[in-house]
């Protein structure tokens, strides 16, 4: 098993992200090759003009693609967080005020597959508690102070943040208010850690493409606003994004499973908060990823002027207007008379639209790209998305593991983190079906 955590930056004053990566599945027996990215520039996509997100240049003739149904992504069970908030050891940990986060199926390399992970966050104690349901039973209960982690926000702790907001400003005559519109991330100390208590960072627009004008950081353990200032103001795009207007469509599920010119694969929109995520991944009936996903998106601004966030996609997603609506993008595209499958969701998290998304193609490519605008603080920042790859090659364990550089050819070993990936690709051979996967990066290039 080969486990790569990648972090690339890309830095701008105006929200432009691309972030993208391509794993190439080679299933010829014993070949010593490696295939190179095959990436065309900033041609590959359309541009701000053709509407957001965006789609790849050319793209023609979307067809419908068929969707099985996935028996292991069901995470809404009311009776399981039930169970655990009712169980005195974490009725303890959490010690009275708290706010049930998510729930999330535990995959099958865990200690124990199947079961539910549940997780709160308690007001009163401020910590994340976890308790992991088995059997109907809970197993284990984890207390984590809010100091070393914490859970993204909840719906309801996003609109809550935004009314205390509001009232503040109000308080302070600043009536204007009330004709912006709220949004809202969760805040970390200046230079990265977390904060001894639930702290949330609210900015208020005229609307989703305008520069913020009041920003307030909220303490939500205590229900008060910690500080305010209002922003400079600046040059915004005119006119309301349409992602205020458009209803919402649950034609594609959030899970299912899709076999499509040579693939098979699972995919999720799970309580585990990491985007759209691909399980058990086979090309022509050969393992080729356990799991693909996104489990995080940091957000550092010069100056620690606000922020940082931490951005974890799959909450209440944002339908995507060309795609009929739909909440999940599930299609079949032509792209320079080629067929591609395109998999992805868009997410609205405070004032950042992001648009992750899987491309895979008939001849084996597996391209994954996250697209970004907007912007929470007028200031320049850097994003930093983490990509994470399970990549088991004709199943678990014999993989060889190839790090290529401008220095050379190296083995790795052990698990790693991909920190910086200019210059480098990587390929996962097994070693006894010669079968591989070839993994490199583009430049973060969008237009």
């Amino acid at each position: 098993m080969a486990d790569g955590r990648v972090g690339r930056a890309r830095r701008g004053r105006v929200g432009g992200l691309l972030v993208g990566l391509l794993l190439v599945a080679g299933l010829a027996v014993g070949t010593d090759g490696h295939a190179e990215a095959g990436h065309h520039g900033d041609s590959r996509f359309t541009t701000h003009g053709a509407g957001f997100p965006p789609q790849p240049a050319g793209a023609s003739g979307a067809r419908s693609v068929p969707v099985a149904a996935f028996a292991g992504a069901s995470t809404d069970d009311a009776s399981t967080v039930s169970r655990a908030r009712r169980d005195p050891r974490v009725a303890a940990a959490l010690a009275g005020r708290a706010e049930m986060v998510g729930v999330e199926v535990m995959d099958a390399k865990s200690v124990r597959p199947g079961a539910r992970r549940v997780s709160f966050y308690g007001y009163d104690s401020d910590r994340t508690v976890t308790a992991v349901v088995d059997g109907g039973s809970v197993v284990e209960v984890v207390r984590t102070p809010a100091e070393q982690w914490q859970p993204p926000l909840t719906p309801a702790e996003v609109d809550r943040a935004v009314d205390i907001a509001r009232a503040g400003w109000r308080a302070a005559g600043r009536d204007e208010v009330d004709a912006l519109r709220g949004f809202t991330l969760l805040s970390a100390r200046p230079g990265g850690g977390w904060f001894p208590s639930r702290i949330a960072y609210v900015s208020f627009h005229a609307h989703i493409d305008a520069r913020p004008q009041l920003v307030s950081w909220v303490d939500l353990s205590e229900g008060t606003v910690v500080r305010s200032r209002r922003e400079a103001p600046g040059r915004s795009p005119s006119g309301p994004s349409h992602f205020d207007q458009q209803p919402v469509s649950t034609d594609v599920p959030r899970s299912g499973t899709v076999t499509w010119e040579g693939w098979t694969f699972g995919y999720e929109v799970s309580g585990r908060m990491d985007g759209v995520s691909l399980l058990d991944v086979r090309r022509q009936d050969v393992m080729v990823l356990a799991r693909a996903s996104l489990p995080s998106m940091t957000v550092f601004y010069d100056d620690d002027a606000c922020g940082p966030f931490v951005d974890r996609l799959g909450g209440e997603l944002t339908p995507v207007e060309w795609a009929d609506d739909a909440e999940v993008v599930l299609r079949e595209i032509t792209v320079d008379g080629r067929p591609w499958l395109e998999l992805g969701i868009l997410d609205t998290l405070g004032e950042y639209v992001l648009y992750q998304v899987f491309y895979l193609s008939a001849d084996g490519r597996l391209d994954a790209h996250m697209f970004a605008k907007g912007l929470q603080c007028n200031v320049d920042h850097v994003h930093y998305p983490f990509w994470r790859f399970d990549i088991d090659v004709a199943g678990a364990g014999g993989d060889r593991v190839l790090r290529r550089s401008g220095e050379g050819v190296t083995e790795q070993t052990t698990e790693f983190g991909a920190d910086d990936a200019d210059g480098v690709s990587w390929q996962v051979r097994d070693r006894a079906t010669g079968h591989r996967v070839d993994m490199t990066f583009d430049d973060g290039t969008w237009n």
